[in-house]
């Protein structure tokens, strides 16, 4: 949850020079030495009791914050080789927000000519997202009004699961039934995560969102009065926004946890892992795939 601005390059030139894969989960050995200890703290886009509209506000900004800095951009040649390798028919993405990556992934795959379809679906469904990013994309993308939980997909939707910075949220018992969900459905999924456990990406996280909550509400869509007021007058949200950050570092997984996870899960189904650099900026993309095989 750090903003960085950077430099627009283009499409191809980033995913040439980052994409990184590799057959195994590698790079936990070395990630897990400089790493702190798991902590699942709550986080306030989780809570019940914090107003919805507060939620939005800080899935939005995340949604902003992750086009600045381009993800989908370098994140963008995983999706096409998942989509290649299983022939995934749409794109089913859990944990949506507002839309985060998703969305211009969508739009940059149908500009390639592969105008696939996309399910948002979430927990605590964002409908005024979900409706903006139909009408963005005459309906490629389309929002699912009710509840999704990671855990437990409805059987109707199939297709290559997404999850963008969203599997950290998970204690190690609902991560693990993410994957064994997949597993069972035959679905292929797609984990991504820009947070790491690390010291300085941990202690630097809340003051550096705090500060990106402030400097990008203007670029929010749907502004909404009490955005304003809770950011500029009582700052709420970028407090939220914050803790929200530093605990997604002290939840998040590293490559050795996450093959942990995902142990016994190998029956005709295999996993694989990479490491994708954001140009422009000290933040890394770790991404974890799982496809059915051999059948």
């Amino acid at each position: 949850m750090l903003f960085f601005p950077t430099e627009r390059l283009s499409i191809g030139k980033r995913a040439d020079s980052v994409f990184l894969p590799t057959d195994r989960l590698s790079a936990g050995k070395r990630a897990d030495s400089v790493f702190l200890p798991q902590f699942h703290l709550f986080e306030f886009n989780e809570c019940r009791w914090f107003p919805q509209s507060l939620k939005n506000a800080i899935t939005e900004v995340l949604r902003v914050m992750c086009f600045q800095i381009r993800v989908h951009e370098v994140i963008l040649q995983v999706i096409e080789n998942a989509i290649n390798r299983t022939k995934a028919q749409q794109i089913v993405d859990l944990c949506s927000g507002a839309g985060g990556p998703i969305l211009p992934i969508q739009q940059q795959l149908a500009k390639s000519g592969r105008p696939i379809r996309v399910f948002l679906t979430d927990k605590f469904p964002n409908r005024p997202a979900f409706q903006r990013c139909e009408e963005l994309t005459g309906g490629f993308v389309r929002g699912y009004t009710e509840p999704v939980p990671a855990e437990n997909v409805p059987a109707e939707l199939t297709g290559l699961r997404t999850l963008f910075n969203a599997f950290h949220q998970f204690p190690p018992a609902s991560a693990r039934e993410i994957l064994a969900d997949a597993y069972r459905s035959r679905q292929p999924i797609a984990i991504f995560e820009i947070t790491e456990r690390n010291v300085f990406r941990t202690l630097s996280n809340f003051p550096l969102s705090f500060l990106t909550m402030m400097a990008l509400l203007p670029r929010m869509q749907s502004r909404r009065p009490e955005w304003w007021l809770f950011t500029y007058l009582i700052p709420i949200l970028p407090l939220a926004f914050g803790w929200d950050a530093f605990v997604s570092c002290l939840r998040s997984y590293t490559a050795s946890e996450f093959n942990a996870l995902k142990e016994g899960l190998d029956e005709r189904y295999s996993w694989s892992s990479g490491r994708v650099a954001v140009p422009g900026t000290p933040i890394h993309v770790n991404y974890f795939l799982g496809m059915p095989s051999g059948e």
